[in-house]
């Protein structure tokens, strides 16, 4: 049975959040660009030539000594052996790890919505703007535009590699969408543990509060229920939050993002 046809409860739609987002660092992690290390008790994705995707991910330390393992991280982020960034959401063991973070010199740097929507019930009925197109990444053309404007929008540096890499995986869709023949909006469509997940949604600052990421947004999920999958999934800044609400998003958890203080 298609995993993507398993049905999601509402109490459990946290976790698909935060595993569509754990999946999308796992699979970059296997970039030669890219050191991973991947295990039960913490994970993490290193960048050697880029700001994205760089963190780590997915602590379990449950009947753990909490400090002894912050402060092991934070020794390797020292050595530049692990990322200073830190996500932490609903997978995360202990609940409180923000907290033990906070105590061994980490800060809360960025907060986001964890958000989620039945895609039977998308709202997409948005009214068609002249001379905007929603087009699917198929060449190495329109893939340096699309890693292009997303490095301008975040002020990222990519490795163009991975963005290839990714463009060619079955679980990975790159949208773009233009007006009047530029390129305004962009993002990344992540079909993993059967859900729909929406990543490095971008428009252009002269471009946004025109409707731009709903329309881009809704073609992809509109494309993921086409083949089955019925949950859509993304982390919305408190600005993004207000935008998906008109999608029909709800959320249903915090996805935060920690930082080892420089003088640490």
């Amino acid at each position: 049975m298609n995993e993507s046809l398993k049905k999601i409860s509402l109490e459990s739609i946290s976790f698909y959040i935060e595993k569509n987002l754990d999946d999308f660092y796992v699979k970059s992690s296997r970039h030669s660009n890219f050191t991973s290390h991947i295990e039960e008790k913490v994970s993490w994705v290193l960048a050697k030539s880029a700001d994205w995707p760089d963190c780590i991910f997915r602590a379990n330390f449950e009947n753990l000594d909490v400090d002894y393992e912050v402060k092991t991280i934070r020794n390797l982020i020292r050595e530049k052996k692990a990322p200073n960034g830190w996500t932490v959401g609903p997978l995360t063991k202990p609940k409180n790890l923000g907290n033990f973070l906070e105590k061994n010199g980490f800060s809360n740097v960025y907060q986001q919505a964890g958000m989620a929507v039945n895609l039977k019930n998308l709202k997409n009925k948005i009214s068609n703007i002249n001379n905007f197109t929603v087009e699917i990444v198929n060449n190495e053309e329109s893939l340096r535009q699309w890693s292009k404007t997303v490095s301008k929008v975040f002020n990222l540096k990519l490795d163009f590699d991975l963005i290839k890499f990714l463009s060619s995986e079955s679980e990975v869709k790159l949208y773009l969408a233009n007006f009047k023949g530029e390129t305004v909006s962009t993002l990344m469509l992540f079909l993993s543990s059967g859900v729909a997940g929406l990543h490095a949604v971008s428009t252009l600052p002269e471009y946004r509060s025109k409707g731009f990421a709903l329309r881009i947004s809704g073609a992809a999920l509109t494309d993921a229920f086409k083949i089955w999958y019925n949950v859509g999934v993304l982390q919305a800044s408190s600005l993004g939050e207000k935008v998906y609400r008109k999608l029909g998003f709800q959320k249903y958890c915090d996805i935060i993002s920690y930082t080892l203080n420089q003088n640490e």
